[in-house]
Formats: structure tokens, sequence, C-alpha cells
């Protein structure tokens, strides 16, 4: 199914490691609140995932941090984020890398807290910092 396919790059982009089924229903609680489709995800990652969003996708950044408590009041949890990676078998080696990418992004700070929460992701991409993504 492409969903899964989908998953999979959108897991890999928001540090989820896994596309477990508590994965896909936040993504699709997410998509819900935020009216964004899977095409509207589809075109983002198709065109290289530029920092360039709309809102909503910028919002529907927010809902999947905060749901995973990667981020709250409108602040990103760098330790929060590196205690769920460092549960993830795939990544175990590359921890020094990760770690190092997520303090780096730490502090962002966008025009709002959605822009934040995407200005950090795409931060943690840029600094490799995203499991699976190369």
């Amino acid at each position: 199914m492409k969903f899964t396919l989908f998953c999979v790059a959108l897991a890999a982009l928001f540090s989820m490691g896994q596309c477990n089924p508590d994965i896909r229903q936040i993504m699709q609680q997410c998509m819900e609140s935020n009216q964004v489709t899977e095409a509207d995800l589809k075109a983002f990652m198709a065109g290289g995932m530029q920092s360039n969003a709309q809102e909503n996708l910028k919002c529907y950044t927010k809902c999947l941090m905060e749901k995973q408590g990667h981020f709250a009041n409108g602040q990103f949890n760098a330790q929060a984020m590196l205690d769920t990676l460092k549960n993830v078998p795939q990544i175990k080696d590359k921890m020094d890398e990760i770690s190092s990418g997520v303090n780096a992004c730490k502090d962002i700070k966008g025009t709002n807290d959605c822009d934040t929460a995407f200005k950090v992701t795409m931060c943690l991409k840029e600094h490799k910092a995203i499991p699976g993504h190369h």
C-alpha cells in the first residue's frame, strides 16, 4: 500500500524511527486536524522538503512532535527526542552524530510555534540527526 512507503519516508523525517501503528494513527490525526492531505505531503517530499512549506504543513509537523512529546509550550524538547531515539536499535551506532545534531537545533525559534517545530525539523534533517535520512 502506498501509504506505507509514505509512512516510512515521513517516519524518517520526523524522527520516529519505525512506522508502527501508533505513528500511523498520530499521522492520520495530525493530517485531519491541520487539513493536510496525502497529496500535500507527497508534494512536499517530492519538492525536496524545502523550508518554504505552507502553514498547515508546519502545524502538522508541530502536531507530530507534540504527540511524541518532543515539542511542548512552543519549545523543542531535545532530551525527550534523544530518549526516544536511543531506543531505536538501527541507530545505536549513530547516537553521537544524532546528539550533536539535536543539540545544534534545540534553540531554534520560528515566527510562531508551528514555524519553530518546522524549522527544528528542517535543522535536524540538515544535521543528519534524523535516522534513516541520507
